[in-house]
This record gives structure tokens, C-alpha cells and sequence, in this order.
């Protein structure tokens, strides 16, 4: 523990990798290049510029921003890198000769790490890769999970309860047969919780991969773009479109408020994202796409009413809803009778525009849907929490008591996503080893593991009394049996040092904090939470990250996707997260070309 400790302090004081930029890498897009040409310099410039104006002022110009531009930046950008796996119960293993170890060894050497290669094979340390997803609107300083995997050609047998060492992830890239790096956009570091632990397959692959719940924190912002196709590439259009999407969208950058559209070329607009739409990115650059052009008080009354029909049809409600979004305060009458529909969808899309133009109105039926309809769950939650009214914050206080875990679970992660939360939704942090959780609740008991973003334990309602009759191995060191009083014993054996045990009621939290106190680890909570609830040491339900997820397709009145997990744990190790992703229908392809910024980029470790 010692020589890990030391390991760590070296690590953090001074890896400094050095990195290659190439332009099309930054997270924040290119701001180097010219956006404005300024006057013709050539015939064919000054036809296409008055080519342009025609298309912009005649009777067949285009109205939405949506008929000449498409979104950007829409897809997860992939950030990597190899790291170093610490305290590992002598799981871990030598590294094969080759350019992982060359790499990791190297960042040792820069970090004056003794004995590196002594280091390196020892049986507490594992080399791994290490990878993060960032989804679109990311913003700097948000948390998010990584995946770390033991390469081929490490030989550590079980990541269980290591420690990620502080590791820099950057994009990777190959160039004329060479790996070539972004600097760094975020730095990764954690406690790691198995696939094997989640899951109970005692695989080599699921001992071998894992994930570090919120060990990610992102270093620079991923905002969103729009191409404009290339007949409209031009200033004059940039003049059009701008003050437009600026007009109707602002957002505060730590100063002042100001426009999201800012010009990087004459073909591409970099799209900040206001606070309330960060946790629907696409549907906020959906809308900004509905944005008019051009458009005359007359052309809006027109445009108004010809939406004030399609709202209504469920085959074309969502764009109109897109569109009344983007229109504003004027649309409110329009959405607000769209609220009176016998159609779920119609209802939803209407509720969910009304939401993010502060309407009050849209609550009872966002609580309804959020209820009734797993396919609109998530953007409901997202709806109460946007409304800036009582009444939306009491409706999600009352989601906490609703039947259906992922309501329920749901609902505390919005709340906590507010200016002010109610108090005692944090919980308490145990021994660093994750934090428990109690909502008092009239509802029925539930007790809810987190996998995604933070390790925490959630009791709604009574905290279940544990029943063990004969004992109960947490790990091959930790055991668990009755004691006198009709309490639990809590013991950790471990070969050198101490034994070390606990007495507590026998109750879950007490059993967990127990646990935690004897040197175990998230990851031993979400095994023996798994194996207990299977074995039926306590009674009340288990749900498995009920998280409620965007990009679950509805089906004109029965939608496609899990309500929630319960105790149902995933089939297969390759997936047994949710997903955030949104549904192929929902979002527009974007442009072939990358515009400047981060882009998804083919891995390049194992």
C-alpha cells in the first residue's frame, strides 16, 4: 500500500504527455480559419454572391434554417489512452515487450516512477486502456464514466477493487502509419467496479473490464455545429441566418448573456448550448434548425397557422413542435391546444416544447407520460426540470413515490440537477467506498445500485432487514455471518495485517457501511447486493441502474424499450449499461464532412 501510495503521488505531480495537434481536433472547434471572404474578388465570386441573393428573396426561398443546413458534432467523440491500475489483490501481472509498454514506461520515466519495469510487472499493478465516450454538448468540468480493459498482452487476471491512476485521455489518430495525438481533453482516475462483480459471470473478459462510475472530467467544452450546404456557403447567408438563431437563442458564458451562433466559415456556425438544454442536446440543435428565415410578421402568422394543423398529426407533430419551439412566446396558444390531445405522442412533443418556454401548463401531462410512457421518460424528467415554477418542482418531489423504479430513480437525479435541491438527496459517502442514500417514502421500499456516474446505494422507503443464516463470503477476504443478538459479524482477513471486524444490526445500510469499514469497495456493495437479492436475504426489490434513457423509439402507441431493470442484470458483458444515444429517426445525418472540432475516431488500442 505503501509503494502504491508513493506511486500516486509521483503520478499526479508530474505525467505531462507530450502531445500532437492537428487542426480538426480540438473540442472546441477551429478558430483559425477566415469566416468572411469581404467583397468579390473574381467574376465567378460576384455571380455566385448575387446568385445567392436571389435564392435568399425569392418566392421559393427557404423559410427554416433546416432546408439549407444540417447539425454537427452530433456523434460520441472517443478519447484513449493506455494507464496504470494500482492495489490490485495480487490479480495483476507482467506487461509483454511492445508499444504499450513502451508508452505506459515512458510516462513513468517523466514522472521519476523507481524501478518502472519492477513497477509494471509487479502483482498489484495492471497496464490497461483506457476510454471515454463524450456525447454531444459535453460540457468542461461534466463527469463521465470510462471503460478500462486489460490488453492482450497484459497478463493481470481480475481488475477488482484497483485504482486507476490519474491518466490524460486524447483523441488518437493514425497518420502515414503513425499514432499521432490531440492534447488532452480530459483527466481520468478512479476506483475500478468489474464486469464480473456487476454481472456474476466469472469470465475472463468480465474480470478483465470494468468501469470507473464518474472518473472522467472533461477539460474543454464540445459544443454543437451546423453546415450550411455548400450553394449557401456564403456571407450573405451568414447575414440571414445569424441574427435569427441569436434573436430567439441566448446563453449566459460566465459574463454576459449572448447569442449561441458563432461563424467559423462561411459554411459552418458553431452552436453554444444554453444551461437548460445541456441534457437534450438534440433536441436543442433540432429546433435551432427550425429557426425562420427571412421572415416577414406576415410569413409567421402564415407559418403559424399551417402548424397549428400538422401539431395535431401524429406523422408530423415532433418537426412542427420543433418548429412552434423555435418561433417562441408566439406559438405558445398553438402547443398549449395541442396539450388537448387523445394522442400520447402528440401530447408529449407538446408538453416537451412547452416545457422549455417555461409553461407551466405542460406539467400534468409530463408527469402523466413520464408515469405511463417509458419511450418519453427521460425528456419528461427533463421537462419538469426546466420549468421554472413550483408546481414542476413539487410534481418531481411526488415522482420519488411513484411504483416504477426508473420514475422513481429518475426523478432524484433530476432534482439533484436543480439550483436549489431538496435537502438529503446527496446521502452520506462511506469509507470512500460510495455513498448511501436514503429517501424517506410512502411508496413501495426499493433499494436502487447505481452503475453510471456515481457510486451510491438508494433506499426509498425503509431500509430491508438482512437475514443470513449461516455466512456469506463478500470476497475471498471478507465474510459475513450471524452474531449474537440476532446482529451481523462483518470480518476481513487478510494475510500481514489485522483482522478487522464489525458488528452491526442487520439491516442493509448498516451491513453495507460494515463492509465498507473492513476495506471493501463499491464494487464488493454491487456484488453482494447482486448475490443477496438472489439468495433472498432480504425482501424488498433490487433495481440494477434503472436510469430513464433518451433514444428509445415509440411506435405510434406502444413504445420500444426497457421500462426499467429491477433485478433483471444484463445478458452479456459487452452492454450492461443503459445507453444514452438518441434513435436513428429522431436525429438527422449529419454532413459527410467534418466540420472543425472533435469527431469520432476509429480506436487505436486494444
Amino acid at each position: 500500500m505503501e509503494t502504491a501510495n508513493k506511486v500516486r503521488k509521483n503520478w499526479r505531480a508530474a505525467w505531462i504527455l507530450t502531445a500532437l495537434f492537428f487542426v480538426s481536433s480540438s473540442l472546441t472547434g477551429c478558430t483559425g480559419l477566415a469566416f468572411l471572404r469581404g467583397s468579390a474578388t473574381s467574376e465567378d465570386d460576384r455571380a455566385k454572391r448575387e446568385e445567392i441573393r436571389a435564392k435568399l428573396t425569392s418566392s421559393t426561398r427557404p423559410r427554416v434554417l433546416s432546408e439549407i443546413g444540417a447539425p454537427a458534432m452530433l456523434t460520441l467523440a472517443r478519447l484513449q489512452n493506455v494507464g496504470l491500475v494500482t492495489q490490485l489483490n495480487g490479480t495483476g501481472g507482467a506487461v509483454e515487450p511492445g508499444s504499450l509498454r513502451e508508452r505506459i514506461l515512458a510516462a513513468m520515466r517523466r514522472n521519476e516512477v523507481e524501478k518502472p519495469n519492477a513497477l509494471l510487472d509487479h502483482a498489484s499493478t495492471a497496464l490497461v486502456a483506457v476510454k471515454a465516450a463524450v456525447p454531444p454538448g459535453s460540457q468542461k468540468g461534466d463527469l463521465l464514466d470510462l471503460t478500462v480493459t486489460v490488453p492482450p498482452v497484459a497478463t493481470a487476471s481480475d481488475l477488482a477493487g484497483g485504482w486507476l491512476l490519474e491518466t490524460p485521455l486524447m483523441e488518437m489518430r493514425s497518420l502515414e502509419g503513425q499514432v499521432r495525438e490531440s492534447f488532452e481533453h480530459m483527466r481520468a482516475e478512479g476506483r475500478i467496479v468489474t464486469y464480473a462483480q456487476i454481472t456474476g459471470q466469472e469470465t475472463e473478459e468480465a474480470k478483465r473490464t470494468g468501469r470507473i462510475l464518474g472518473g472522467g472530467r472533461l477539460e474543454e467544452s464540445r459544443n454543437l455545429g451546423i453546415v450550411i450546404e455548400t450553394e449557401y456557403a456564403d456571407a450573405l447567408t451568414m447575414a440571414a441566418v445569424l441574427p435569427a438563431i441569436n434573436k430567439r437563442f441566448t446563453y449566459f458564458n460566465g459574463h454576459a448573456y449572448k447569442g449561441v451562433a458563432t461563424p467559423r466559415q462561411d459554411s459552418y456556425i458553431e452552436v453554444a448550448i444554453p444551461d437548460k438544454y445541456r441534457r437534450d442536446p438534440y433536441h436543442f440543435i433540432n429546433t435551432v434548425l427550425h429557426v425562420g428565415i427571412n421572415e416577414t410578421a406576415e410569413d409567421r402568422a402564415a407559418r403559424l397557422q399551417r402548424l397549428r394543423k400538422e401539431v395535431l398529426e401524429p406523422i408530423t407533430t415532433r418537426r412542427a413542435c420543433w418548429e412552434l419551439e423555435a418561433i417562441g412566446d408566439e406559438a405558445v396558444g398553438v402547443l398549449t391546444e395541442a396539450l388537448k390531445s387523445s394522442d400520447p405522442e402528440v401530447r408529449f412533443y407538446a408538453a416537451h416544447s412547452l416545457a422549455y418556454l417555461n409553461q407551466r401548463a405542460a406539467v400534468p401531462v409530463l408527469v402523466s407520460l413520464c408515469r405511463a410512457e417509458p419511450a418519453f421518460r427521460a425528456m419528461c424528467l427533463n421537462g419538469l426540470l426546466v420549468i421554472d415554477h413550483y408546481e414542476a418542482a413539487d410534481a418531481l418531489e411526488e415522482l420519488l413515490h411513484a411504483a416504477d423504479p426508473e420514475v422513481r430513480y429518475g426523478a432524484l437525479l433530476a432534482l439533484r440537477e436543480e439550483d436549489a435541491p431538496p435537502a438529503g438527496l446527496d446521502g452520506e459517502m462511506v469509507e470512500g467506498a460510495g455513498r448511501v442514500v436514503e429517501i424517506p417514502s410512502p411508496g413501495p421500499p426499493l433499494v436502487v445500485v447505481s452503475l453510471t456516474k456515481r457510486p451510491e446505494v438508494v433506499f426509498f422507503g425503509a431500509v430491508p432487514t438482512v437475514h443470513i443464516d449461516a455466512f456469506h463470503y463478500v470476497t475471498p477476504q471478507i465474510l459475513i455471518a450471524p452474531s449474537e443478538l440476532g446482529k451481523l459479524r462483518v470480518s476481513r482477513f487478510q494475510p500481514g495485517e489485522p483482522d478487522r471486524v464489525e458488528v452491526v444490526p442487520a439491516d442493509l445500510r448498516s451491513l453495507l457501511i460494515a463492509i465498507a469499514k473492513v476495506g471493501g469497495r463499491y464494487g464488493d456493495w454491487v456484488k453482494f447486493l447482486r448475490e443477496a437479492n438472489r439468495e433472498g436475504y432480504f425482501a424488498e426489490p433490487l433495481a440494477m441502474n434503472p436510469v430513464p434513457t433518451t433514444g428509445r423509439v415509440y411506435n405510434r402507441g406502444k413504445s420500444v424499450g426497457v421500462a426499467h431493470r429491477d433485478t433483471e442484470l444484463p445478458a452479456s458483458i459487452t452492454d450492461p449499461f443503459t445507453g444514452g444515444a438518441a434513435s436513428p429517426e429522431s436525429i438527422p445525418r449529419p454532413p459527410a464532412a467534418s466540420p472543425p472540432g472533435l469527431v469520432p475516431a476509429e480506436s487505436l488500442l486494444p
